[in-house]
C-alpha cells in the first residue's frame, strides 16, 4: 500500500485505520471480530463488489496516507487473533 502510485492523491477522509476497533455491534451481528473487520473492509474497499479478479488492482483507491498505511496494523493484529483466517489472509493479498 506504501507504494501505490503518485496519481492517487494523499487523505484520509476515505480510510482512516489509525484508530481502528471492532464496533461492538458489528461483532454482534456479525457473531466475531472476524467477521466484523471483514465487513468494514468490503464496506471501505469494495462497496460496489471486487474488480475483476485478472485486474492488477482489485480495488480502485480513491486515496493514500497514513490512515490507508494503517490497515496493514489492523490486519496483522487481527491475524494474531484468527491466525487460520482464510478471509484476512485473502484481504492481505488482496490489498
Amino acid at each position: 500500500l506504501a507504494q501505490l502510485p503518485h496519481s492517487i492523491p494523499l487523505g484520509n477522509s476515505k480510510y482512516n485505520f489509525e484508530h481502528y476497533a471492532p464496533d461492538p455491534e458489528r461483532v454482534e451481528l456479525y457473531g466475531s471480530t472476524e467477521a466484523a473487520l471483514n465487513n468494514v473492509l468490503e464496506v471501505m474497499f469494495a462497496p460496489r463488489g471486487r474488480k475483476d479478479e485478472s485486474a492488477p488492482c482489485l480495488f480502485e483507491f480513491q486515496e493514500c496516507g497514513p490512515g490507508l498505511v494503517a490497515v496493514i496494523d489492523v490486519l496483522t493484529a487481527a491475524l494474531n487473533k484468527f491466525p487460520d483466517s482464510t478471509l484476512l489472509r485473502k484481504w492481505v493479498h488482496d490489498l
